[in-house]
């Protein structure tokens, strides 16, 4: 196949192009930069993701387990993301792809402004999982169930938001992790990214839920007696959703 001769760069760039994320020429070509200079190339031979989050960006990690704990990280953060999707359709009243209509709120949660802040939300939630799944990451489950009364109303729905917010923050900052323990610069850097945008969530929802004060962490994780947990591996962060009542539908 053509493609398949492509010269592994342009082949990572295609696939970066259809992300919203990386639409813009200029954010693309600068993550290909950043990504070259890691190691000089894609390892596509198990798909873009799997070179990606490999040591250095390139080769074949060697675990005791024979799970390599950063590509773990990378697939549970594709189901992360699509529960955070459903979480803000639903608060919002509407549909989504990895959401049942009974979660859909059934009256207005929120306010004009709220609705805005929500709205922007749902998108950055899909941006992400867009641009994971675009590097070759998966994650087996696409619909999501939350537990009942979630939301029935504004108090319940943001409480919930809030730890499920936290969940996210403390998976990411054990992926992060992760990636530094295999110096893998580039994907610990990736994961601070979208982590920075889930602290922006979390704070968002303290403020619309009157909580006093909204930014009420001095550190996000471990160094702060309220910090979210840092999660050890991928499936501890699955097994914390599962607890706080998310369910996988199909």
């Amino acid at each position: 196949m053509a493609e398949d001769r492509q010269p592994d760069s342009e082949r990572a760039e295609n696939l970066l192009r259809s992300s919203n994320l990386f639409r813009a020429t200029s954010t693309r070509r600068t993550f290909m930069t950043r990504l070259m200079a890691a190691g000089g190339g894609v390892a596509l031979g198990a798909g873009v993701g799997g070179g990606l989050l490999l040591k250095n960006g390139m080769g074949a990690v060697a675990h005791a387990d024979g799970v390599d704990p950063v590509v773990a990280f990378g697939n549970a953060a594709v189901g992360a993301e699509r529960i955070a999707v459903a979480f803000y359709a639903n608060a919002l009243g509407d549909s989504s792809a990895y959401g049942v209509a009974s979660d859909e709120a059934k009256g207005t949660l929120l306010n004009s402004s709220h609705r805005l802040y929500f709205s922007a939300a749902r998108q950055q939630e899909q941006d992400h999982q867009d641009t994971l799944v675009s590097l070759g990451l998966s994650f087996p489950y696409h619909v999501f169930s939350f537990p009942a009364g979630t939301f029935d109303g504004a108090r319940a729905m943001l409480a919930f938001g809030e730890q499920l917010e936290g969940i996210f923050i403390g998976a990411y900052l054990g992926a992060i992790k992760a990636a530094a323990s295999e110096t893998n610069t580039f994907i610990a850097e990736a994961a601070a990214q979208i982590l920075g945008i889930e602290c922006e969530h979390r704070v968002l929802i303290r403020d619309i839920a009157g909580e006093d004060p909204p930014n009420n962490r001095v550190f996000e994780g471990n160094l702060s007696a309220n910090g979210s947990t840092v999660y050890a591996s991928a499936g501890d962060a699955v097994n914390a959703l599962l607890a706080l009542g998310v369910g996988v539908v199909s």
